[in-house]
């Protein structure tokens, strides 16, 4: 199976899990085409914006972090990001991430159930 880019679903999501301004989200593919992936997608997190705190439970969430820099807070831990980085937020962890850049931070995301 091939998803070409022009098949992807562009989304924007404001004020994210309680967070500040718009991320957007381009949707690799929707959530049945993988068993057990609840989400696929690039997601990018502009200057000031942010993704509000939340907990993962029975899934893991993944961030690979493509470029720009920022913080996650990893269960109440601050700790910076930039590109090639990868953030790994496991079943009953809570996280958030911050764009501390002057540019997009830009991440592909996915989450696996457990």
């Amino acid at each position: 199976m091939v998803v070409k880019s022009n098949e992807m679903v562009k989304q924007v999501r404001s004020e994210l899990k309680g967070g500040k301004g718009d991320i957007h989200f381009l949707n690799c593919v929707d959530k049945d085409t993988i068993p057990n992936c609840r989400l696929l997608a690039y997601m990018t997190v502009p200057e000031k914006c942010s993704i509000g705190e939340h907990e993962h439970l029975k899934e893991t969430e993944c961030y690979v972090i493509r470029s720009g820099k920022g913080v996650v807070i990893d269960n109440g831990e601050r700790i910076e990001i930039e590109a090639g980085d990868v953030v790994i937020t496991g079943d009953g962890d809570i996280h958030s991430v911050i764009n501390t850049g002057n540019t997009p931070l830009e991440i592909l995301a996915f989450i696996v159930m457990n």
